[in-house]
């Protein structure tokens, strides 16, 4: 059974023990850091693939270790290589051996790795790095459909490492013996996975072994699993998925009643579950009863989730059928749930004068059920978005806070007129309807946004002073440092357009000291010192004495959390005995890093309130590579001892280059210098994007580093020309990720004239909006930001702003 195709094997090899610094293993007679940083930023750093001649055997393979977590196979196998021909020493050359197999295992070239592993297996039999070379060959088994291989592979790793991780390879092993139809061998592997110690739900155990008692012909057993499951869980999905498996079970018993029950309770109690669409499919094809309701809302749900277009609009008429069919029924009784669904159904299929009628159906005849105020909501989102009818919008919305001024709804639709008249071009209009939020509704939540909002479009009509009055009302309501911030930039900005410039300069800097490191105080400084948007130091270095800041920093953590003088700080002490932490490493060295992650983030959750220790937690994953935990590790450190965001400002640096640090430092300076891109700069995109987690994908479907769409990563790498028969997946390898973001980035810079929040809106939103807004803005960067409509692209140019900040304040040389 194969288990992935290999997306990337993000983890170093077992003997590597951490990613390390490609310069210092170049060459090991650099010292472990410097006292005198340069004076500027390194421009054009070593190229990973470019081994200096006093290389050593032992580190060429940390330097294939470090090819290999960049993504750089062609690199990683070079290093590798080397060292079988060279090295003379067993061990080595067997680390070296299991390097190239699991290389060419992530390149996809099964082949030869699986050649390149049995070879380690045959000349090294006495080598530590078997274990890493069985657990490897049992995935490249599974990808020659040779479950049976596969599952002895596994068997003869867990021989040579009982213990720390058997939960997880029990059910690896389990479902390789499934595929081989070694159905009783499987459920003794899920058995003893229940019996170990992991992370998550052990439900997916318990269900694999229904599933093998059902595939073994055992059905009596697998219906009592699976009622087991259904009693004791409280997840909806999981109950529609026992529903229907304990009805096929019934199925090939032959008791097709009691199979029915089952289907008909995920049809009736779980319409959003996938299974239940199943479930309502086996009904309808026997012929039995179901309820036209559910029914409608099954296809309706099934439709929105599937992404063939044509298979869709099917789904969405037959839903459409099924909400007839029940009105025709039962015109009364839950009809306004049916004329709901089936009014998102007709839009859905471009009926949107239907779906209207069905909406303006439930405002006349179900005021205050379930669904009227939504009916009215959507009402106005079909005539504003579907059909450009601003003003048939506005007056929607408008005309049920007039109908209900109490509702609760009544505050966020009078804001929402507002911001549909702002965006169809209706400024003044704007500007009359969103006071009324703050007047009418003072205590809402949308009170200071409405009134702030109203100064932006008084702003942009060139009215000036009352975009200042407006802006002062804001003030005057802030609920939060960065209300008050940002109230008191735009003041000044009002100010300094009709000419007040003494009166604006105050106001920058009443705004700078409000909110330090939020964006409208660090935007208001910057302003201040007549500097530009995202200008880097005159100099900075990511060199620094890192010794000397670790001392100093663990100074600070004995003297702030009261530790003994000779609390050992150095390693992971305490923590190498945690089961957590046994699994977390051995997992993370065999590529399983979602698994990992979770493993050292229940660890790092339980040190919430031990200092100490999340200060070697955090040391240790940043040496293994893995950032984002290491990251939360070490700002848990600052939260204990009571640290604002902008308090840990004034933590010793060591724990700030950790937050911040200079990671994939190699191929960031070699990228950014090939396109003319400010590393600063890049590193604080990376991080907002991604927080340094290679591994990560987005609920867009973004991947990795600088989180690329699939889309625009065939795109850039068609003109990139590189990488060689690209696909999705290799948007998980850093040094194709860096490479194709660096490359996106300065053409959206090239196509925006250099302006850096038109680009970064063109890679998070797309070039369409972003240069939409850039026409609305007028070349203001900060009237810029403002009209950016959506939330996520606003707040990501703001945090990167604020990110980029911080990265120019601790890098910095400049004196």
């Amino acid at each position: 059974m194969k288990r992935n195709t290999w997306p990337l094997l993000l983890a170093v090899l077992a003997l590597a023990g951490q990613a390390c610094n490609l310069q210092r293993i170049l060459d090991p007679s650099l010292p472990t850091s410097t006292s005198q940083p340069s004076p500027t930023p390194t421009s054009s750093p070593t190229p990973i693939a470019t081994p200096l001649p006093t290389l050593t055997n032992e580190a060429r393979v940390k330097a294939g270790d470090e090819a290999f977590f960049y993504g750089d196979w062609d690199s990683a196998l070079r290093e590798y290589q080397r060292v079988q021909t060279e090295s003379q020493d067993q061990e080595l050359r067997a680390a070296a051996t299991l390097g190239v197999g699991r290389t060419y295992a992530a390149m996809g070239n099964f082949s030869q790795a699986r050649q390149a592993l049995e070879d380690l297996l045959e000349t090294f039999p006495n080598s530590e790095a078997r274990a890493g070379a069985y657990y490897t060959l049992a995935a490249v088994y599974a990808e020659f459909d040779d479950p049976q291989a596969a599952a002895e592979a596994y068997k003869h790793y867990l021989e040579l490492r009982p213990g720390p991780i058997e939960s997880y390879v029990q059910e690896f092993l389990g479902d390789e013996l499934v595929a081989a139809s070694d159905y009783d061998g499987a459920i003794a592997a899920y058995e003893a996975g229940l019996a170990g110690s992991r992370q998550g739900d052990s439900s997916i155990l318990n269900v694999k072994i229904g599933k093998a008692q059902s595939a073994g012909g055992d059905y009596e057993a697998a219906i009592a699993t699976y009622q087991a499951i259904l009693d004791s869980t409280t997840n909806d999905y999981l109950k529609a998925d026992m529903d229907l498996l304990i009805g096929r079970a019934y199925s090939a018993l032959g008791q097709p009643e009691q199979a029915y029950a089952y289907y008909q309770d995920a049809v009736t109690n779980y319409p959003l579950a996938y299974s239940s669409y199943a479930a309502l499919v086996e009904l309808v094809n026997a012929g039995v009863p179901v309820d036209e309701l559910q029914r409608g809302l099954i296809d309706y749900n099934i439709a929105t989730i599937t992404t063939d277009e044509e298979n869709q609009q099917e789904l969405y008429v037959v839903a459409i059928a099924a909400f007839d069919r029940y009105l025709a029924d039962n015109p009364d009784e839950h009809s306004d749930i049916a004329h709901h669904y089936r009014a998102l159904a007709l839009r859905a299929n471009g009926d949107y004068s239907g779906a209207i009628q069905e909406w303006d159906h439930i405002i006349a005849e179900h005021a205050f059920d379930e669904n009227w105020v939504t009916a009215y909501s959507e009402k106005a989102a079909t005539q504003w978005v579907y059909l450009e009818d601003y003003e048939g919008a506005i007056d929607t919305l408008l005309g049920f806070v007039a109908a209900t001024p109490s509702q609760p709804a009544s505050a966020e639709f009078l804001f929402d007129a507002a911001r549909i008249a702002e965006r169809g071009g209706r400024l003044t209009r704007s500007t009359e309807i969103w006071p009324r939020v703050a007047d009418e509704y003072p205590s809402s939540e949308f009170a200071y946004d409405a009134v702030f909002l109203a100064g932006i479009s008084m702003y942009r009509l060139e009215d000036y002073a009352g975009a200042q009055s407006l802006f002062l009302r804001a003030y005057q309501t802030a609920l939060s440092l960065e209300q008050q911030a940002q109230s008191s930039f735009w003041i000044a900005k009002a100010l300094q357009a009709q000419g007040g410039e003494e009166g604006a300069r105050n106001a920058w800097q009443q705004a700078a000291v409000v909110d330090p490191t939020g964006y409208y105080s660090e935007r208001a400084g910057d302003i201040l010192e007549g500097r530009p948007p995202f200008e880097p130091p005159a100099s900075y270095s990511f060199d620094f004495d890192v010794e000397a800041e670790r001392q100093e920093a663990e100074a600070w953590m004995r003297d702030t959390f009261d530790l003994p003088a000779d609390t050992d700080l150095s390693g992971p002490g305490a923590l190498l005995s945690d089961p957590r932490f046994q699994r977390g490493t051995e997992l993370w060295h065999l590529g399983e890093y979602e698994l990992a992650r979770a493993e050292f983030e229940d660890l790092r959750l339980g040190l919430v309130a031990d200092p100490a220790n999340s200060y070697r937690l955090a040391n240790y994953l940043i040496d293994l590579g893995i950032y984002r935990t290491g990251i939360f590790a070490a700002r848990e450190v600052l939260t204990m001892a009571g640290m604002s965001d902008a308090g840990t400002m004034n933590a010793p640096r060591y724990f700030n280059r950790i937050r911040f640090g200079a990671y994939y430092r190699d191929l960031v300076e070699k990228e950014t210098a090939a396109e003319g891109l400010d590393p600063l700069f890049f590193y604080s995109m990376m991080r907002q994007e991604s927080l340094f987690e290679g591994f990560v994908t987005s609920s867009a479907g973004a991947r990795g580093l600088l989180q690329i769409t699939p889309t625009t990563g065939q795109e850039a790498a068609d003109l990139a020309g590189w990488p060689p028969d690209f696909t999705s997946d290799d948007l998980y390898r850093p040094v194709v990720s860096i490479r194709l973001g660096a490359d996106y980035l300065a053409g959206r810079l090239n196509d925006f004239d250099g302006d850096l929040y038109v680009a970064l809106a063109a890679y998070n939103a797309g070039p369409g909006p972003a240069s939409y807004w850039a026409g609305l803005a007028k070349g203001d960067p900060d009237l810029y930001l403002e009209v950016v409509s959506y939330t996520e692209t606003r707040n990501h140019i703001r945090s990167i702003y604020e990110l980029f900040t911080i990265y120019s304040n601790l890098y910095s040389t400049a004196k």
